[in-house]
């Protein structure tokens, strides 16, 4: 009972336009405002893909250079530890 009253007491004070969604939830097209989020939407996106994109070539830089042989100087030689001991 007491929530019957307090939502019909709620409904009554509240105005109903505020339970309109705005226009831009609509997609106007006329408005200033939709166009600039429109633009910072695309920037984002191209944001996103940028960072994913050197991601993507550090990774192919890594894998191709994994697979390059070594310099001779690099490479590791087996040792006569026998003058160690």
């Amino acid at each position: 009972m007491k929530a019957k009253i307090l939502s019909i007491l709620l409904l009554s004070i509240l105005p109903l336009a505020q339970a309109i969604a705005c226009p831009f939830c609509y997609g106007a097209k006329d408005g200033k405002s939709t166009e600039h989020m429109a633009v910072a939407i695309w920037f984002l996106f191209g944001a996103v893909m940028s960072v994913l994109g050197g991601i993507g070539a550090f990774s192919f830089h890594i894998w191709r250079h994994g697979r390059m042989p070594l310099e001779p100087h690099q490479e590791i030689t087996d040792e006569d530890l026998e003058k160690y001991e």
